[in-house]
């Protein structure tokens, strides 16, 4: 027998037998939870890590990884996860794949039909473990759903778009799984095609003018599609707007800039930034699996391949890094002299000179320690005239 014949009659015998004469010839034409935050970068194109399938025995759902894992014994969280749309191909696991668009879909069963993609995509993204299985037990009606339920609830709903042609019952290993399908094909079916895919989008900029220490650095440009990105630094820096007036780093709106604080610093240093926001910029899509490893999947040659869904808690991040010169006595302020130097350094593209009476404030506030740095030599000259008037 055939490797397509012998998934076809498992599939047959998933079905409850009082519709197995119907799936005989519905199914005679048909073909063959917290992790690292995902690199804004992966994108089609991108290759991702399968590891071993978790659930019953007849259904599961991969663990996806962005790199391969160290040990892939011992793989740690994913960082997204993914459900087989090609039920009559054999899976591989401990494999690396390729992400592309549902348009792009290797096989020859229903997934093929774009109506189809879509109740598949409404399937996965209102399922487990796009939702926490608490809030998916809820939504489908089953409080406390076990975790395999949840997942041969979801695995069951899309096949029965991409296998099949009639909204079917399985042999379900408990009742909570088959209420939870039924649920399932209920939103599914009266989903708006197309589904749109939830992807998250965020990215941040870095100025192009290299910095000196003892000024605000920036700015540093967020953009993204959430409401709010959290902004981190590493090693630890603080972060103000355009002003030196502290930002909440954890709620840094699109387009909204961030300086580096180094209004108190001589030595010279780096540090890199790192945005991060909710989803996955992959979500929705497909990964095609080659046979070997290192091979390149064709229609002809080919794993099963896979639909990616970020899980609940997925989050996605953009890195910039920026290194910044030292300040001297010969090109700026020293620290605690209270002296400038004629080359004092100017602000790293903020866009705009600094008044020389805001300095004059800052100088009484601070007692003139380091504050001179954060000036061009042609706004001291403009202070100091001031000063002798």
């Amino acid at each position: 027998m055939s490797s397509l014949s012998r998934s076809a009659s498992a599939l047959r015998r998933a079905l409850v037998p009082g519709i197995l004469l119907a799936a005989v010839v519905v199914l005679s034409g048909v073909g063959a939870a917290t992790a690292s935050a995902i690199d804004a970068g992966t994108q089609n194109g991108s290759t991702v890590y399968l590891g071993k399938r978790q659930g019953y025995g007849g259904t599961g759902v991969f663990p996806v990884y962005a790199q391969p894992p160290a040990d892939p014994a011992d793989p740690g969280e994913p960082d997204l996860w993914a459900y087989c749309i090609e039920h009559n191909v054999s899976a591989k696991t401990n494999i690396e794949g390729v992400i592309g668009d549902p348009s792009g879909y290797l096989g020859t069963n229903h997934f093929v039909d774009p109506t189809v993609q879509a109740r598949v995509l409404w399937v996965v993204a209102h399922s487990y473990p796009a939702l926490s299985l608490a809030d998916f037990g809820q939504s489908v009606g089953v409080p406390g759903i076990a975790r395999n339920d949840a997942i041969e609830a979801t695995q069951y709903a899309i096949w029965r778009y991409t296998e099949l042609t009639f909204d079917a019952p399985w042999a379900f290993q408990t009742p909570d799984s088959g209420t939870a399908y039924w649920a399932l094909l209920a939103g599914a079916n009266a989903s708006p095609v197309p589904t749109p895919v939830d992807t998250a989008t965020v990215a941040i900029s870095a100025p192009a003018a290299t910095p000196t220490g003892g000024t605000l650095v920036g700015p540093f440009v967020v953009t993204t599609n959430r409401t709010t990105a959290r902004v981190t630094a590493s090693p630890a820096a603080a972060l103000t707007d355009a002003a030196g007036v502290p930002i909440d780093p954890t709620a840094v709106a699109d387009g909204q800039a961030v300086y580096v604080d180094l209004r108190g610093t001589t030595a010279s240093g780096s540090t890199t930034l790192t945005a991060t926001v909710s989803g996955a910029p992959v979500n929705g899509r497909i990964v095609s699996v080659p046979n070997l490893p290192g091979g390149i999947p064709t229609a002809a040659d080919h794993a099963q391949s896979v639909i990616l869904v970020a899980g609940s808690t997925a989050t996605t991040s953009a890195q910039t890094g920026v290194t910044w010169a030292g300040t001297s006595a010969g090109t700026g302020m020293a620290a605690g002299t209270g002296t400038a130097g004629t080359g004092a350094p100017e602000l790293a593209a903020t866009g705009s000179a600094v008044d020389g009476t805001a300095l004059l404030a800052v100088l009484c506030l601070a007692g003139g320690l380091g504050a001179l740095g954060v000036l061009g030599a042609h706004s001291l000259t403009g202070v100091r005239r001031r000063a002798r008037g």
